[in-house]
């Protein structure tokens, strides 16, 4: 059984099968589960994580829940309870490389705007990135998409996010028909660290496909 999740955190939520608790030291081996499926780290870096690696980014995890109010889940199913993925949202960082990202949203101040929390890292106040990863064994079952409109709902209904971004591997069919499943348009590529189709490892130069959604211009506290 998972500690409760950090200060801060808005605590466990649910989909019709799935229970999504916030990332955090304590589920370090669920995300080693995740990130170290033989389908899944491929996607991530040049090798399988280490358990030592799954417990820096838990902890990483934790921090950010508790500081920016928000990052990944941990999907568990329902009734069995076997671990199906991590996703949801996290806060991007004010960076050259998230920068690129300015040029598909509004022309508006709110983009540029750091979050007041300045650890663990500076963050972007007003727009957020959306990501899933499943254990191979759950592909093909709408659970990402599950993942992702929860994450949508709680980026705008609770957090008044006012844009949310998701980017991938230019090659990732599969994450980029869940991003129009859910209602995300594509708004073009940046350039970015990543996988290359055809190559072995990462490139510093890899394309990667940008979805944007906007928040409801007339949902409430939008203005």
């Amino acid at each position: 059984m998972a500690d409760p999740p950090p200060a801060g955190a808005a605590g466990v939520r649910f989909t019709t099968r799935l229970r999504l608790e916030p990332a955090g030291p304590a589920h370090a081996s669920d995300l080693w589960l995740v990130h170290g499926d033989e389908e899944v780290w491929p996607w991530y870096g040049a090798g399988r994580p280490s358990f030592e690696q799954a417990e820096e980014r838990a902890r990483f995890m934790g921090d950010s829940w508790r500081l920016h109010g928000v990052h990944k889940w941990v999907a568990y199913d329902r009734v069995s309870g076997q671990v199906v993925g991590r996703g949801g949202l996290s806060r991007t960082p004010v960076d050259d490389d998230w920068g690129q990202l300015y040029a598909f949203l509004p022309a508006e101040p709110w983009v540029r705007d750091a979050h007041e929390a300045r650890h663990p890292f500076v963050a972007h106040a007003h727009w957020l990135e959306i990501g899933w990863a499943l254990r191979r064994e759950f592909w093909g079952r709408g659970y990402a998409s599950e993942i992702g409109r929860a994450g949508l709902a709680f980026a705008f209904d609770v957090l008044g996010a006012r844009a949310v971004v998701s980017c991938t591997a230019r090659h990732n069919g599969r994450s980029r028909a869940v991003m129009e499943r859910i209602g995300m348009r594509y708004a073009g590529e940046i350039r970015t660290r990543g996988t290359v189709e055809g190559m072995r490892g990462e490139q510093d130069d890899a394309p990667y496909a940008v979805c944007v959604r906007l928040r409801d211009p007339g949902a409430a506290g939008n203005g």
